[in-house]
């Protein structure tokens, strides 16, 4: 991967991307682009990085995210394990 700056440009960066990939994930990305009637597959990175960016950043970060996921690991008997039940008691409307 490498990165470089456009002649002429200072603002604008080349960013060369080599991706390998079975048919199944081929098909995936084909779909997506199509989907998106999108004709360059630099537009489909693009996309997909400026959508999930903005979706991380609306959950609150990096950090965030993962403190949802831990979150969906988690079933209510083991969040309440985890908290104590006095202090949850005001959370659950108690």
């Amino acid at each position: 991967m490498g990165v470089g700056v456009m002649q002429g440009d200072q603002s604008k960066r080349v960013l060369s991307l080599r991706i390998t990939m079975d048919k199944t994930f081929e098909d995936k990305f084909n779909k997506i682009k199509n989907e998106l009637g999108l004709s360059s597959n630099a537009e489909v990175i693009r996309f997909l990085v400026n959508k999930y960016y903005k979706e991380i950043i609306g959950k609150g970060g990096l950090v965030g995210l993962v403190f949802l996921k831990l979150l969906e690991s988690l079933n209510l008997a083991e969040i309440l394990d985890l908290v104590n039940l006095t202090d949850a008691m005001p959370l659950l409307g108690c």
